[in-house]
């Protein structure tokens, strides 16, 4: 008669073959899985950039009674200056510094990597707008922004 009293070396050493197995299969899976798709979020980070900009100039754009109280020079004007602003009368200024490639809304940054920005103040079928012209990884988005009077 035999003895059935736990594990034996036999069945032991099959358990551990049949995990190493297991485990290699998940592992070539994963890094087949990983290897075939691109993920590099640094190449779609201008989306969200974009996103930020556009949802502080929406804000600014329907604050019933905004106006534009001062936009600096264009920078094709003058090509020496350094920073790029906007001011509305609701007491917000919005500022491109170029030296750290960033736009800043009063004294917060709201948005980094920005190549280019200019801003310029338009009047479209007798409506107060801002054109705002942004350039970030060689992608380019202009969008004007009527303000509600």
């Amino acid at each position: 008669m035999k003895s059935e009293r736990g594990v034996t070396l036999v069945s032991l050493i099959i358990y551990v073959i049949a995990m190493v197995i297991t485990v290699t299969v998940v592992t070539i899976v994963t890094s087949y899985f990983y290897k075939n798709i691109d993920v590099e979020p640094e190449k779609y980070t201008f989306y969200s950039e974009f996103t930020k900009i556009e949802t502080f100039f929406a804000e600014e754009a329907n604050w019933q009674g905004n106006s534009i109280l001062e936009v600096s020079d264009s920078k094709n004007d003058n090509p020496n200056i350094e920073q790029q602003y906007v001011a509305f009368s609701s007491g917000n200024q919005y500022t491109y510094v170029i030296e750290n490639k960033a736009i800043y809304k009063n004294n917060v940054k709201i948005a980094s990597g920005i190549e280019d920005c200019q801003f310029e103040e338009k009047i479209i079928n007798g409506k107060e707008t801002i054109n705002v012209r942004i350039k970030i990884q060689d992608k380019e988005k202009q969008i004007d922004y009527v303000l509600k009077n």
